[in-house]
């Protein structure tokens, strides 16, 4: 971390970080600036962000039939957000999952999570690590929030041309790029910033960006975060809950016209930390994550046909650790996964009559190798198999317009793997269709903007390595099996749901703006699969674990998101209510989250200051649906950000007011107690 630590300190001399930069998206739109509210008053507010959302048509969250949020890069510089959970803790239906010993989150949407149940995307490049264990049990993801333009998440299965196995969701992190971080007429621009908290330590940053030509941009990120052990609501420090992350970004933009346009970046994340808790076996670790992505496109001016997008990855991730304590003290272990991948799609856009069309093509597939090593003689490769696994599918989509008032999406999605590991090979395939319908005829009535929709959507996730490969005996003092099960059956999800989309400007009074999204959800999962005690073929032990299809799950509920802005006040409301059970025998579903509401309220005070200050308040109902209930809790967070001129921001923070005592339902430790943070960001540019 030296190198990357020095070069940090020298960027940073540089300065600069922009209070509410205001980049332009697609179709002229504006990216707005944060969930909680943007910082200008002629900002475009969050559910009017473009993204390529579910349908891989660019379009607003507020336009897209389907369950879909977007967080911006402001968010970070407003909630002061250091981790995945601040950044997407306004998300309806989605939990990060968090561990105070691992850098590392798991994010679950909808009550799914783990081997990929949720597609994780960072420039298009799939993060399948998984390392199994009491902390990073089912997945993990590193990235660093600060590199984040936007994030796109949408819930359910509809986003299947984004690739296999996403039953529950996906999310597709968007890092910074010169074209969008450089302000209109600059050819260069460098940003700092510092970050100080009472709680966790500190985190400074420098990025930097220039534009060559009409037709060549670069951009170059670094960060370096120092999170001490925090304290939580009681005052008691959190074991292992310090590490320290350094990383950094370069992106390459080429455009030389007629619709050519290439990308190319690379991240390096480097986090070291110490796992385990007083009662268990601890470990050093140290994480290397590295992300090679390169993306062309095509969509010439005069013809509307072609819309192509090819975009190719290389994920590795590896996390090497050295045993502290037990018998293998000193010994060293290994896990990393390699993971290769292509997408290539393409939308052909036309009109017959009054209909407008949109028909979308694409194919996709990626390979994992796993490589896991234990040179103490330890059982790590037991329970994370060695073993590859090839994923690939095909899609078709059509879209119909019909004058802005009705609108239909079908789409068929073959997928397909191939497993082999252990002297074992598993292979499947199947068939996954989706249709959405859509009716806007409210249009001159008081119901403009006001949009319905109702959507089936079938996912398909085949079983990941561990599920089916995992064998060998738990060590410790409560000794048990894992049995390897490679005639696992792949999980599918139905999902059924109906929502309503409302997009209205002047709504009370002039110059206001109301978004609103509402769905109820029903997502029924066969063969849902999950390890399974049993008494019965273990090898040594009269009790063992084998992962088997145990269920079929259903899981439904409702979820709301809600802006409303007014210039000088903005309200934000985000909410979800799920419920979930084993059909067969009427067991809940552990990993179903609890019921929250997030309420956010905001001011900008003076007219020409560029000055917000607000509040949020998190409420989160105890969950007792489950075999290891969790009481409710109640958090209050202020923030503050201030820009005396347009090259300095000030933030102030203040997470968890009242200094509560919480421990999150899904995790094993408690959050953090009251922290302040204190942020300083400026700019250079020219």
């Amino acid at each position: 971390m030296n190198l990357t630590m020095a070069a940090l300190m020298a960027a940073t001399a540089l300065a600069g970080v922009n209070a509410a930069g205001v980049a332009m998206a697609q179709e002229g739109e504006v990216v707005p600036s944060s969930s909680t509210g943007s910082y200008r008053s002629d900002d475009a507010i969050l559910l009017d962000t473009v993204t390529v959302n579910a349908t891989r048509t660019g379009e607003s969250a507020i336009k897209a039939m389907a369950s879909e949020s977007v967080v911006t890069g402001e968010t970070v510089d407003l909630l002061g957000a250091n981790s995945l959970g601040d950044v997407l803790k306004s998300v309806p239906g989605a939990t990060v999952e968090e561990a105070a010993d691992s850098p590392g989150v798991a994010i679950n949407i909808r009550g799914l999570s783990g081997y990929g149940r949720v597609a994780v995307n960072v420039d298009g490049a799939r993060q399948n690590f998984q390392a199994s264990g009491h902390s990073l049990a089912g997945g993990a993801v590193f990235f660093e929030p600060e590199f984040l333009e936007t994030a796109t998440v949408t819930r359910g299965p509809v986003a299947n041309a984004y690739g296999s196995g996403a039953i529950g969701g996906v999310v597709n992190f968007q890092t910074k790029k010169a074209s969008t971080f450089l302000r209109d007429g600059e050819t260069w621009a460098a940003e700092s910033f510092t970050r100080y908290s009472t709680n966790n330590g500190w985190a400074q940053g420098a990025t930097g960006a220039a534009r060559i030509g009409e037709a060549f941009g670069l951009l170059g990120s670094v960060v370096y975060r120092r999170n001490h052990k925090y304290e939580d609501g009681a005052g008691d420090t959190v074991f292992n809950s310090s590490n320290e992350i350094a990383s950094g970004m370069v992106k390459t933009e080429i455009d030389p016209g007629n619709g050519h346009s290439l990308e190319v970046g690379a991240i390096i994340y480097n986090s070291t930390y110490r796992s385990g808790d007083p009662t268990t076996t601890n470990y050093d670790n140290d994480v290397s994550d590295n992300t090679i992505s390169a993306t062309y496109k095509y969509r010439p001016l005069d013809n509307d046909l072609f819309d192509l997008r090819v975009g190719s990855y290389w994920t590795n991730t590896q996390l090497d650790q050295t045993y502290l304590t037990g018998t293998y003290a000193g010994g060293d272990r290994s896990f990393a996964i390699d993971t290769y991948g292509l997408d290539v799609s393409n939308t052909s856009r036309f009109a017959t009559g009054s209909f407008d069309h949109a028909t979308t093509v694409g194919f996709d597939g990626f390979f994992d190798l796993v490589d896991v090593s234990d040179a103490a003689g330890g059982n790590a490769a037991f329970y994370t198999p060695n073993g590859q696994r090839k994923v690939y599918g095909a899609y078709v989509q059509h879209r119909l317009s019909y004058q802005e008032v009705v609108e239909v999406i079908g789409g068929l999605r073959y997928d397909s793997y191939e497993m082999k590991g252990g002297g074992t090979k598993a292979t499947g395939d199947h068939v996954s269709p989706k249709i959405t319908l859509g009716f806007s005829p409210f249009a001159s009535t008081f119901l403009t903007g006001l949009q319905l929709y109702g959507t089936y959507a079938e996912g398909y996730r085949s079983p990941a390595i561990t599920e089916a490969l995992i064998s060998g005996t738990h060590p410790g003092g409560f000794p048990f099996d894992f049995l390897p099960n490679p005639n696992l059956r792949p999980e599918t999800a139905h999902t059924k749901e109906i929502g309503v989309n409302f997009r209205r400007n002047d709504f009370f009074t002039a110059g206001d703006r109301l978004r609103l999204k509402a769905a109820y959800f029903h997502n029924e999962v066969d063969d849902f699969i999950d390890a399974d005690l049993q008494t019965a073929g273990c090898t040594s032990m009269t009790f063992c674990y084998q992962y088997q299809n145990i269920a079929n799950a259903l899981i439904e509920g409702f979820e709301l998101e809600a802006n409303y802005d007014m210039g000088w006040m903005f309200v934000g409301l985000s909410g979800q209510h799920q419920r979930g059970e084993d059909v067969d025998t009427g067991a809940y579903l552990n990993t179903v989250p609890a019921d929250k509401l997030l309420t956010t309220l905001g001011f900008r005070p003076l007219e020409d200051i560029k000055a917000t200050v607000g509040f949020q308040v998190e409420a989160v109902n105890a969950q007792t649906r489950s075999d290891t209930p969790a009481k409710g809790y109640g958090l209050v967070n202020l923030f503050a950000a201030y820009s005396p001129r347009d090259d300095l921001q000030l933030g102030l923070n203040v997470d968890n007011l009242f200094d509560r005592k919480y421990e999150p339902y899904l995790e094993t430790d408690n959050g953090p107690g009251l922290a302040v943070k204190f942020t300083l960001r400026a700019r250079l540019g020219g």
